[in-house]
């Protein structure tokens, strides 16, 4: 921790929230990130990315400046699949009678992005108004469902493999995340395609 808190008075590049560090925690902590990105930096989007993702900032930079229509968007790799009611499972719900038997449109964990009308509107509402399901997710996803959101689903913000265009990539569906992060983040690193492609597909790679 000393050599974090060090980094952070020389370079500035962390930020550091008072919140408990636990994965039933994580829709807390992920609103209150939120809410401090929202009042140090005045952003179009705010963007949630996991550590365990290999990620082009360029390209996500250009995906978005993009001209929409909407102001309020929630922008993903979109998915609906089964409430897991078993306990022993990781990803069980215990507020699955709430939720029936499938989940609603929503965005993969590891990287998503909220236009700033969102967040503002999310900064305003006090904490212990939300309703916070087990995953941060599902929990992301049914707060956008109260309102009035544009849905933005992008397949390149969850590839399997580098590509001329993906964003972010990451071992879907087996790992939320990169499977074994240390070594296959080295890996892909590695790999032409994945770190020294053009931020933008060239005519050949369209052919």
């Amino acid at each position: 921790m000393a050599a974090l808190k060090k980094e952070v008075a020389e370079y500035d590049d962390f930020l550091l929230l008072d919140i408990e560090e636990e994965y039933s925690k994580l829709p807390y902590k992920t609103l209150a990130f939120f809410k401090a990105a929202y009042a140090l930096y005045d952003s179009e989007f705010y963007v949630k990315a996991d550590d365990d993702i290999y990620l082009r900032p360029d390209r996500l930079s250009l995906l978005l400046a993009k001209e929409r229509q909407h102001s309020q968007t929630y922008l993903g790799c979109m998915k609906k699949g089964p409430v897991f009611t078993d306990p022993k499972l990781k990803w069980y719900e215990p507020l699955s009678n709430l939720l029936g038997k499938e989940y609603f449109l929503h965005a993969y964990g590891p990287i998503y992005a909220l236009s700033a009308d969102v967040v503002a509107s999310l900064v305003v509402l006090r904490n212990n108004s939300f309703r916070m399901f087990s995953n941060e997710d599902v929990t992301i996803g049914s707060w956008m469902l109260a309102m009035n959101v544009n849905h933005e689903d992008n397949r390149k913000l969850c590839e399997a493999e580098c590509t001329s265009s993906s964003i972010a990539v990451w071992d879907i569906p087996k790992c939320s995340g990169l499977c074994n992060p240390e070594k296959k983040m080295l890996e892909l690193h590695g790999k032409d395609i994945c770190s020294k492609s053009s931020t933008l597909p060239s005519d050949d790679d369209n052919k």
